[in-house]
């Protein structure tokens, strides 16, 4: 990655994750993504932008490990005084740090990347042997997108919005496709689901009274391939398994 395309990706300048709708993405995964973890678990959080997944994580009683690339997150990370907290600025496309995780969580960051098939292959290998591998990614069959399709907004399901480009979005994923790269790189899945059913895009969705997006969280067990995001759990196969 050229220094342009490290200045252009670092979008921390304009993009609050605390206070934008994608807020609710992170709620919702990270609720998930906690009922997996045990106290005393390492985890290894990739993209940590602002800390509010990693509070969730370290409430769960994990010992976290929190990369990402831009020093401002990592002080806002910083400022919520966590406990059990290791802070590495580092861009994530370029390694990972030594050791074995129980967890490694990968939230919304593998569109970004120039290689994620490295990237998972990466991962596996940042696993301890019973370690999880939590891989979330924005659904190009949310139903948002389906009607955006339907009313000539897109002219198909895997265009990246403008939103989405001006936040470093190289593709998007079906979460088939996620399973067979995760299988290329020597894992395979164990849970998959929905998280968030939204039918609107995010300024729409924004004048929703909490209570009724709150109700969108809860109902997306019944339609999982229809929502906002895809969220797979993955674990390393032994290395006679593996393709």
């Amino acid at each position: 990655m050229t220094e342009t395309e490290t200045e252009t990706s670092d979008y921390s300048a304009c993009y609050d994750p605390d206070h934008d709708f994608d807020r609710w993405y992170t709620k919702a995964s990270v609720d998930r993504i906690a009922a997996w973890i045990t106290p005393g678990d390492r985890v290894l959080e990739l993209g940590c932008a602002t800390g509010a997944m990693t509070a969730v994580l370290v409430d769960a009683g994990a010992r976290v490990t929190a990369l990402d690339r831009a020093r401002t997150y990592l002080d806002r990370v910083e400022a919520r005084g966590l406990t059990g907290v290791d802070l590495i600025e580092a861009d994530i496309e370029q390694g990972l740090p030594d050791g074995q995780f129980d967890h490694v969580v990968a939230a919304n960051v593998i569109h970004e990347l120039d290689d994620p098939h490295r990237f998972l292959e990466r991962c596996r290998n940042a696993l301890a042997p019973d370690g999880h591998l939590h891989l979330t990614h924005q659904n190009p069959l949310s139903l948002h997108r389906l009607v955006a399709l339907e009313m000539g907004l897109i002219s198909d399901l895997s265009t990246v919005s403008e939103r989405g480009r001006n936040y470093s979005t190289k593709r998007l994923y079906l979460a088939d496709e996620l399973a067979c790269m995760g299988a290329m790189a020597g894992l395979e899945v164990l849970h998959r689901e929905g998280v968030l059913f939204k039918p609107l895009p995010n300024s729409l969705m924004e004048t929703l009274p909490e209570e009724v997006i709150e109700g969108f969280v809860r109902v997306a067990h019944h339609l999982p391939g229809n929502c906002a995001i895809n969220y797979l759990v993955l674990a390393a196969r032994p290395a006679e398994e593996s393709p």
